[in-house]
């Protein structure tokens, strides 16, 4: 009970043990909260720094492949290319030996 009097407001000795006991108690629980979020903001920077690490070396690979697959594609533009020559070139044998054949024997 609080109580006014001529020496200024004064308290039960139960509710003065309540009240410093209550702030103890949360005192403690803010220091193990604050503890606790510490803890798992460290967690979490690690596992921050290590998916920058992944994402990293993910992009690493991807310029690796990218250079791969244009490598690939020119070797093939090539490739297709030498084939549409070699295709012209039997298109015109064919087609003389087409005329050699239509033409008289003598």
């Amino acid at each position: 009970m609080i109580e006014n009097s001529d020496r200024g407001i004064t308290m039960n000795k139960s509710l003065a043990w309540t009240v410093a006991c209550g702030l103890v108690g949360a005192g403690l629980w803010v220091g193990m909260q604050l503890a606790t979020l510490r803890g798992e903001t460290a967690g979490l920077s690690q596992t921050i720094t290590a998916l920058r690490a992944d994402l990293t070396a993910s992009e690493a690979r991807q310029v690796t492949l990218t250079a791969r697959v244009r490598t690939n594609e020119t070797a093939l533009a090539r490739q297709d290319e030498r084939l549409s020559l070699i295709l012209s070139t039997l298109n015109k044998i064919d087609n003389r030996l087409e005329r050699m054949e239509r033409a008289p024997i003598r």
